[in-house]
């Protein structure tokens, strides 16, 4: 299992997140919403108190009407984004970090009700601090199946990756965290899976990532089933004659 707050949850983060920003933040002459973040705050506080609200009515997991989770999940990681830019203007980085956390229950109560993400970039964001603090192998198994699951769950105009002149766009971020949480979790079948994909969705940027495995696996001292994965996809692609 992976730690994703419960929307019910929300609110204990929130409430140290606005400790958090009115440590710090002076509004300085006539403020709105756009840039206050205590009404921001506000806001996602009621947000997930609705979120909440609707599992309860529905179920935890079904579909909801007119195609809702799309709409307000994606409206909640807007304002959520928003006030994340505002903490990092603001140098809250933990705060950042708190946020995009959150972003991740988000995006798991859209997939939950069978919604899709088009507000991918938060999520991503709190999934790589996440990621970060994993090191049990069932975990970073689990990291890579909800990630898998996050893929599957975006919108098709943003999968379909037609613009690629920026390097830090999210779903390729994505794509590239996914098969690194996959090396660490040492299990050799999900990796050849998550490889697979990579290839597939990310042709200019694998033999980059295998290359770059190749670096770590001296690095770090990865077991010899792991290295064999990875240099057999390495020499493969060097090959161009992978499977």
């Amino acid at each position: 299992m992976i730690p994703i707050p419960a929307p019910r949850h929300a609110l204990e983060h929130l409430r140290r997140i606005r400790g958090m920003f009115l440590a710090v933040w002076r509004p300085q002459g006539k403020t709105g919403r756009e840039n206050d973040p205590a009404a921001l705050i506000t806001m996602l506080e009621q947000f997930f108190t609705m979120l909440a609200e609707l599992d309860e009515r529905y179920g935890p997991e079904a579909a909801l009407p007119d195609d809702d989770a799309t709409r307000l999940g994606n409206t909640g990681l807007l304002t959520l984004a928003e006030l994340s830019e505002i903490g990092q203007q603001l140098g809250l980085t933990k705060a950042k970090a708190e946020l995009e956390r959150l972003a991740v229950s988000i995006g798991d109560w859209i997939m939950r009700h069978h919604g899709h993400v088009r507000t991918l970039d938060p999520i991503v964001n709190g999934l790589a601090v996440m990621a970060n603090e994993l090191h049990e192998p069932a975990s970073l198994e689990d990291m890579t199946d909800f990630m898998g699951k996050l893929m599957q769950a975006t919108a098709s105009d943003i999968a379909a990756d037609s613009d690629k002149s920026d390097d830090r766009r999210p779903w390729r971020i994505l794509q590239l965290n996914r098969a690194i949480v996959a090396t660490r979790s040492y299990n050799i079948e999900l990796m050849s899976r998550v490889f697979d994909d990579l290839i597939q969705g990310l042709p200019g940027d694998a033999k980059d990532f295998f290359r770059e495995g190749m670096r770590q696996m001296q690095v770090v001292q990865y077991p010899a089933r792991v290295r064999a994965v990875m240099t057999h996809y390495f020499q493969a692609l060097a090959q161009n004659s992978l499977h």
